[in-house]
């Protein structure tokens, strides 16, 4: 494509224009053919292609990569694009984060370590013991088995701005004395708000399993979550992948009911965890009389 068109595509997306050099490197890297199918496909009308032009926008922007580099990031364009992609605003919130020195600087440099879009440092100097701890970008926490893991992370909807959750799932590695988890290749689900409440009435015995398809930007993406009495099995898949599949203990669930009442909570403030206890049970009955 030319410049002049690939110009005018941002332009219509609201973006800034990207400059001869930028578009040298993201071809150089193998991720321009990728770029130029979410250009086409935004300009034939698919305007869900407009989040991967803006992440790839917002990855190539000097101030970006300039911070990517001062934590230690050397991974290639594409590959930082392709997570761009998968992260979203979890991805840049963290950069801004240490871009700006804010309170959440190491914990953000810490989620970037896991992504692989940033190095473990050196040294770090001791914090001292009056420094108060400081929450992440985004609230989340793992749960592991022998051969496959879950982050559970508070998530906002992109359209609608409504308080949610991701499920995250990460496939275990062969090899080495510690196990390690392959979180760069994660499967993410995001749940929808209507979703979350059906999870809620799983997690609280209201009903026993629970099946959602069509997630991700090709819809093709589904979590599968069944109660079985001594305790939850959760399947995460996505087409043309190894399943991640793992029990998840009674005792591992208390946080994601804790979580799950919170950003429900945050989406509805006029009411009390009673009033949506009491939502959950009367859709669970419902559900079970259909």
């Amino acid at each position: 494509m030319k410049l002049s068109e690939i110009t005018s595509i941002l332009a219509q997306a609201s973006l800034p224009a990207l400059s001869r050099d930028q578009l040298l490197e993201l071809a150089g890297s193998g991720g321009g053919k990728r770029f130029e199918a979410s250009l086409l496909a935004f300009a034939a009308g698919e305007r869900k292609a407009r989040d991967e032009l803006e992440a790839t926008v917002r990855v190539l922007d000097a101030k970006t990569r300039a911070t990517l580099r001062r934590v230690g990031g050397q991974l290639p364009v594409d590959q930082l694009v392709a997570i761009a992609c998968r992260e979203q605003r979890r991805f840049f919130d963290s950069i801004d984060a240490i871009k700006t020195g804010s309170a959440r600087a190491a914990s953000a440099r810490s989620y970037l370590v896991e992504l692989g879009a940033a190095s473990v440092p050196m040294a770090a100097a001791p914090t001292p013991a009056a420094t108060p701890a400081v929450d992440p970008p985004y609230y989340s926490f793992k749960i592991f088995s022998s051969g496959a893991a879950l982050c559970i992370a508070e998530a906002t909807t992109q359209a609608e701005r409504k308080h949610t959750i991701n499920i995250e799932g990460a496939v275990a590695l062969a090899g080495g004395t510690r196990k390690t988890f392959d979180w760069p290749n994660k499967i993410v689900v995001q749940l929808t708000v209507q979703e979350a409440y059906q999870v809620l009435a799983l997690l609280e015995n209201k009903i026993r399993s629970l099946r959602f398809d069509g997630h991700g930007r090709a819809h093709d993406k589904s979590l599968s979550i069944d109660f079985q009495d001594s305790h939850y099995f959760v399947r995460v898949t996505q087409r043309g992948r190894a399943a991640i599949a793992l029990p998840v203990r009674p005792v591992d669930t208390i946080q994601i009911v804790a979580l799950l009442y919170r950003q429900l909570l945050a989406n509805e403030p006029h009411l009390q965890i009673a009033d949506i206890r009491t939502l959950v049970a009367r859709m669970a009955s419902m559900t079970a009389n259909q």
